[in-house]
């Protein structure tokens, strides 16, 4: 009889308990959490908001089953699928539903994983979870509410703003990489919370304005910082990130507010078309300084300068006097950009390529620009504008001869609109 040693009738035992280690134990767990999450987020991406506004929810049709009978004997072609079909095609908004779908794979879905995973596989589990679930998530929302083109168009921009703001939060306070995920992923699924909440009562102009409004204050409190001698690394990089956090949290309500108390109409097209106008501001304000070798805060000055310059020009000669649809501002826009690219071309042909920017390219690239916008502006033909015009005074001659009458009683002598 051989003697078998007691190690090796006790090594598989051993190897099969070593098999469930805490660690592995932790890692599972961790990966079925993140599945849980994901679903999770998924769900309350589709019922808090259709709890919230399931009063303006269309309530849907009850087929009963004698009554599919009876319409299936009378009428072959007329089917419970076939019934419901115009509802779902009519609620259905297939851009809502793209957009966030791509969203959902730029930006939530790396976030999420980011977020519930510590290794490989669970990260991709929860990326292609979350991926996956964000069509289907849209789907649904846009069948259970009426999503407007204000909703659409928030939604679309605001939670990549949102990731923006989280990521400039995380820099900031010095997060590591999961806590900048985690603010990542809450600015972006708020800014789509936001913009379904908001769009609700905005036009189209307004939720433009919205946008524009974040993207240029945000702009302008990092170049305000800069130009003020917020520069560098350590405590005054983080200062000058806090300014361009504050500027876009406070741009977009500003924006907002540009739009709805304007005294003229103000569309989106018009913002396009404001844009144009402020590059060309901002390339005339790298003309100015041109000449020789500038500190980053001249040029961050030069360009909040002319940038705010080209805004108040674009207001005042754009916005204020014509209606832009949003193909016309794209078209002034496209035209700005033509122009300049042609007037740095006429540059390089006079021999200007020895160096990379001089006055006269620069000086070329600002007519040309200019030049393009106001081409672009004569070939659109935009309307005129259809709201009020400042400075609109209105008489009432009535009021004036029963006041000189002495007739007792309050009279309106006129009116005035600024």
């Amino acid at each position: 009889m051989v003697a078998v040693p007691l190690s090796d009738q006790v090594t598989p035992v051993v190897r099969q308990h070593e098999s469930l280690t805490p660690r592995r134990i932790l890692a599972a767990l961790r990966a079925v959490l993140g599945a849980a999450l994901a679903t999770s987020l998924c769900a309350a991406f589709v019922a808090v908001p259709w709890a919230v506004h399931a009063q303006d929810a269309a309530p849907r049709p009850r087929l009963e089953l004698a009554d599919s009978a009876s319409r299936n004997n009378g009428n072959p072609r007329t089917t419970p699928a076939a019934a419901a079909s115009p509802a779902i095609a009519a609620g259905f908004r297939g851009d809502f539903v793209r957009n966030q779908a791509l969203l959902g794979a730029a930006i939530y879905a790396p976030a999420i994983a980011t977020v519930v995973a510590r290794n490989d596989i669970a990260w991709g589990v929860s990326y292609l979870f979350v991926a996956g679930g964000s069509y289907v998530a849209a789907a649904e929302f846009s069948r259970q509410m009426k999503v407007t083109d204000p909703m659409q168009q928030l939604a679309t921009h605001l939670p990549i703003r949102g990731a923006i703001a989280g990521a400039l939060l995380a820099e900031v306070g010095g997060a590591d990489r999961h806590m900048a995920a985690t603010a990542m992923l809450v600015g972006s699924v708020g800014g789509t919370a936001a913009a379904l909440w908001r769009g609700r009562t905005m036009d189209s102009g307004e939720a433009a304005a919205t946008i524009f409004g974040s993207d240029i204050l945000g702009l302008a409190g990092y170049g305000v910082a800069t130009a003020t001698g917020v520069t560098g690394g350590g405590v005054r990089n983080r200062t000058r990130l806090t300014a361009t956090l504050a500027g876009m949290v406070a741009g977009a309500p500003l924006g907002q507010a540009y739009v709805a108390l304007a005294p003229y109409n103000v569309t989106a097209g018009d913002l396009s078309a404001m844009s144009a106008s402020a590059g060309v501001g901002m390339l005339a304000g790298l003309t100015a300084i041109a000449n020789g070798d500038h500190s980053e805060r001249e040029t961050a000055l030069a360009l909040s300068v002319g940038g705010l310059a080209g805004l108040v020009a674009g207001d005042f000669l754009l916005a204020r006097r014509y209606d832009h649809s949003v193909e016309q501002g794209r078209w002034v826009a496209a035209g700005g950009i033509a122009g300049g690219l042609m007037g740095a071309g006429v540059a390089l042909l006079t021999g200007s390529a020895d160096s990379r920017w001089t006055p006269l390219t620069a000086g070329l690239a600002t007519v040309g620009a200019a030049a393009g916008v106001a081409l672009a502006q004569r070939y659109a033909g935009p309307s005129a504008d259809a709201g009020l015009r400042i400075g609109s005074l209105k008489l009432n001659p009535i009021g004036f001869v029963a006041a000189a009458s002495g007739a007792r009683g309050s009279y309106t002598l006129g009116s005035i609109r600024f």
